[in-house]
């Protein structure tokens, strides 16, 4: 199976009477978009906003990002399941605007689905900007009201997927345009991935997609357009992981569709295949919420990259807070029991400060875990400085006149900062 990403570089936005792009500025037709997210009829008054890097803007209650692209010549569809039937990504060509960024902010009345008026923010200049993906993107902000009546669970989803059209909306625009940049991934069938490549070791790659520990919204269209909650450990092409066939959940952790797209461990296991390893392949996993479940899991994906990839090495990541940890750790055990070595990475959000016993945020001690790469700790504080402009609204809106101004805020909140699949730009580092 072979991708071909055709980036255009992305460095300016703006609004325009037509959707086009010319020498890095994307221009928008923001009636247009309206109109086509209006077609939902779960989503009421839509504002669309831009905030591009350097602006004294924050923004406010931002729930994903999602990278603009799109399929050209004979393909499926972009994010089929989501959007359309259903179909295969990973193959043929996609156009990506680079340096772009679909943002979405919930705009419910009544959301406190976080503990802060500002939620998950984003801020495009200023110490939160610095250590933020999304501080250095040119952004696109959805901010969709719901439609009379309409249940918060279908609110969300009918989010998700305008972010989705938003997206391969914005990056039709470069149809037409010869890419900036190209780049290239491609992994034959198992059976041929090994050939000449006998003396690198095998490694396989455990991604834990999904943590039921907080819920989940029934019918979130997380894997080709369904729920995963049940799901049991799955080979994926990474291929299609990197071209749209997983979406995040609603309010992940350190988890965007950004991330997904741009997923740095796969970028780099391909980076590195044919060279100083065997890329054997990705395995998905969810965290469940029992210990049978997760008992399950462990030993399901171990048997899978021992006996159906052949791997002798392993690469794991967690989604979500501290809980998922517990079943990663389990299935790091069960691969280091069938011979094969692992490194675990995490991002560390098993405890905060308030915490006494705080010393990094492990909750798991198992004695074979004993290659950690940190991602880094959310817990960290940060001052922000005043800025002019707020995009979206806190929850609830009487705050709004404070979350405008410097605030001391800790690197949870900061949307970007912390990402559970590598591309942070924060380790955690013990004094």
């Amino acid at each position: 199976m072979r991708l071909q990403l055709d980036k255009i570089f992305i460095d300016r936005v703006q609004f325009a009477n037509e959707t086009r792009i010319n020498k890095g500025l994307l221009c928008i037709d923001r009636e247009e978009l309206q109109g086509i997210l209006r077609e939902d009829g779960r989503l009421g008054h839509i504002e669309i906003e831009l905030a591009c890097p350097g602006e004294s803007c924050r923004i406010l209650q931002v729930v994903d990002a999602i990278e603009p692209r799109a399929k050209t010549g004979d393909s499926e569809g972009d994010f089929p399941g989501a959007l359309g039937r259903q179909g295969t990504v990973g193959k043929g060509k996609t156009i990506v605007l680079s340096g772009a960024a679909v943002l979405l902010s919930e705009q419910r009345e009544e959301a406190k689905g976080t503990k802060a008026a500002h939620g998950e923010f984003i801020d495009m200049t200023g110490a939160a900007a610095d250590i933020s993906t999304y501080g250095k993107t040119c952004n696109i902000v959805l901010l969709p009201q719901p439609a009379e009546g309409v249940d918060p669970a279908e609110y969300k989803i009918a989010l998700k997927i305008a972010g989705l059209k938003a997206a391969v909306y914005l990056a039709r625009a470069g149809r037409d345009l010869s890419p900036d940049a190209t780049e290239f991934y491609e992994l034959p069938p198992l059976t041929g991935i090994t050939k000449g490549l006998d003396g690198l070791p095998k490694v396989a790659y455990i991604y834990q997609v999904l943590t039921t520990q907080l819920g989940s919204i029934p019918g979130h269209p997380i894997l080709y357009g369904i729920a995963i909650d049940g799901m049991l450990p799955t080979i994926i092409h990474p291929n299609e992981v990197l071209d749209g066939a997983i979406v995040t959940p609603y309010r992940s952790q350190a988890m965007d569709t950004y991330d997904i797209q741009n997923h740095a461990v796969i970028r780099e296991l391909y980076r590195r295949h044919g060279k100083d390893l065997c890329f054997v392949g990705v395995i998905m996993t969810i965290a469940g919420n029992n210990q049978p479940e997760n008992d399950r899991t462990a030993s399901m994906a171990a048997r899978m990259a021992k006996w159906s990839l052949g791997a002798e090495g392993i690469v794991l990541t967690k989604s979500g807070g501290g809980a998922p940890e517990v079943p990663m750790a389990q299935t790091a055990r069960r691969c280091e029991e069938l011979g094969m070595k692992v490194a675990v990475t995490m991002a560390h959000y098993a405890a905060d400060e308030s915490d006494s016993s705080f010393d990094g945020g492990i909750i798991f001690n198992v004695p074979e875990v004993n290659a950690i790469v940190s991602m880094g700790t959310p817990w960290a504080t940060v001052t922000v400085p005043r800025v002019d402009r707020l995009i979206g609204h806190a929850a609830p809106r009487s705050e709004e006149d404070r979350v405008i101004g410097e605030m001391r805020t800790q690197v949870r909140w900061i949307r970007g900062a912390t990402t559970q699949l590598g591309s942070s730009r924060l380790i955690a580092v013990r004094y």
